[in-house]
This record gives structure tokens, sequence and C-alpha cells, in this order.
């Protein structure tokens, strides 16, 4: 009778299981295998025939793609830039929309609407801003700062892009921020103060030690976005100009579905993720390592 039990319950378990597994196998771990297949080939996506080069299309990478490479630079300082900004400007606005207030849950709002609206729509509201909006503003004060090319220039691009990037981003991290925030213990905070501990010695030693699973979380996330960035490159800029915003993901799409090079493609998808693999292997064990248990 034990035995039927026990087989009652792995084939429950297995029936219950099996459905995500077999979701995760196929959505995830067939198509990177097909991946791995396809880029030892030279194919376009299209054919039937397919030539074998081996390790030809990772040599060619390596020696001979100046784009894929430009391309990775673009996406290591978006990379930087973002997860630095994003991650201290939502957490100080955390900090204040944490505090009891009527007028938090607004504040709250006001920040998260950005995160919600679609990226179509958010790409509308910043062209007619760099657009006719700074023309405007241009007319009225007469600063030079509102006549630059924004869009047209390298530089000014990258850091639009950035900004764009934060603004819609920035109330999911508040959000999380604000979770962890509220969380900490006031027995903590108050001891703390008992002791003598000023604001800033409370926050430093107490809230953001407290608070780094929720660090932990938005850096994993922040620096997971920059690394796949795509959606804001191909709705807002199209890469532009001059090829300045094209991230890695931009790249690799741009290789496979408009050069059909399917081959190229599917080795720098493989080359990105181990790399993407690593950096976020050291980014866990850092934060990890800094987390302490209430």
């Amino acid at each position: 009778m034990k035995e039927k039990g026990k087989a009652r319950e792995l084939l429950v378990f297995a029936l219950f299981v099996f459905p995500s597994v077999a979701f995760v196998l196929f959505s995830t771990d067939v198509p990177f295998l097909m991946n791995l297949y396809y880029s030892v080939f030279d194919w376009n996506g299209i054919s039937k025939d397919m030539k074998f080069v081996g390790l030809q299309n990772f040599v060619n990478i390596f020696s001979n793609d100046a784009s894929f490479w430009k391309s990775a630079a673009f996406t290591l300082r978006f990379a930087v830039f973002y997860v630095v900004i994003v991650n201290l400007l939502s957490l100080t606005v955390a900090f204040v929309m944490a505090e009891e207030k009527k007028s938090s849950s607004v504040g709250r709002a006001f920040y998260y609407v950005p995160y919600i609206i679609s990226l179509t729509a958010i790409s509308l509201i910043w062209k007619f801003i760099l657009g006719p909006g700074f023309e405007a503003l241009f007319k009225i004060t007469g600063w030079e700062l509102f006549n630059w090319s924004w869009l047209g220039t390298a530089k000014l691009a990258f850091f639009v892009v950035v900004i764009m990037a934060v603004w819609q981003n920035l109330g999911f991290y508040m959000v999380n921020y604000i979770a962890g925030i509220i969380s900490v213990p006031k027995e903590l905070i108050e001891a703390a103060k008992i002791d003598g501990a000023g604001k800033f010695q409370v926050l430093r030693r107490v809230t953001i030690p407290m608070i780094m699973p929720a660090v932990s979380i938005c850096m994993l996330t922040s620096l997971t976005f920059s690394f796949k960035l795509f959606d804001v490159i191909m709705v807002f800029t199209k890469g532009g100009p001059a090829n300045s915003t094209v991230s890695v993901a931009y790249n690799i799409y741009k290789e496979a579905f408009i050069n059909n090079k399917y081959g190229i493609a599917t080795a720098k998808s493989l080359i990105f993720v181990v790399f993407v693999l690593l950096v976020t292997t050291i980014q866990l064990k850092v934060t990890k390592s800094k987390e302490i248990e209430a």
C-alpha cells in the first residue's frame, strides 16, 4: 500500500511539474542547442543548403568584425551609465516615497506610470520633446542647449538613450527598493538612534545592509536589461546616427534578419550569452556577499 501511495504521489508530482519543464525545455533549452548547431554553419536562415564551416564563424567574429565589437563597446558603456544612474536615482526616490504620507501614493504612481506605457508611445513622446518641444523652448529662452542635434550627434544620442531608459524604468526599481526599505525592522533603527547614530550612520550601518537583497535584485535586473537592450534602439534610434547606438542585441538582429547571415548571428549570440553569464555571476556573488539576515 505504501508503495502504491508513493507511486501515486510521484505520478501527481510529475503531472504538475511536466508542463513547466516542457515549457522551459522547448522555449529555452532546445533553441539554445539549435543555436549551437547553426553556429558552425554558413547559412542564410532560409535556404535548405547549409555549408559546414566549423569554428570559422567564431574566428571571423574575433578577427574581422568591427561592427560587433563597436556594438559591444556601446552596450558596455550603456550598462555602466544605466546601472549606476537608475539604481542611485530609484534608491533616492524610494527613500522619499517610503515615508507614510498622503502624497506618497501619488508620487509612486507618478514615477511608475512610464514603466507601463508602451514603448511606441514613449518613443513618440521623446521624439516630440527632442523635436518641437526643444525647438519651442529654444525660441523662448534662446539657450543653445535646446538647439543641439540630440539624435544627430553620436555622443548626444548615447545620453538620450540612457536618459530615456532610466526615465522609463525608474519606477520599477523604485517599487523594489520601497519594499526593501519598508521591511527593515524599525526596532533596529530606533536602537541605532538611541546609541547616538545620526541619519547618515543609520542609513550606512543599518538601512543599506538590510536592503541588500533588494539591491541584488535591482542590480541584476538593470544589468540584464542593459545587455538585452534592443527595443529602445529598434523603435527610437534605429542604431543611428552612423551606427553609434547599435547594441549587441540589435547587431545580432541585423546580422540574422537584414544581412541574412544566420550562422554568424547565432555564433555572436552564443558569445554574448557566455559573456552575460560571467558578468551576472560575478555581480550576484559580490552583492550576495554583502547581504545580511534580519
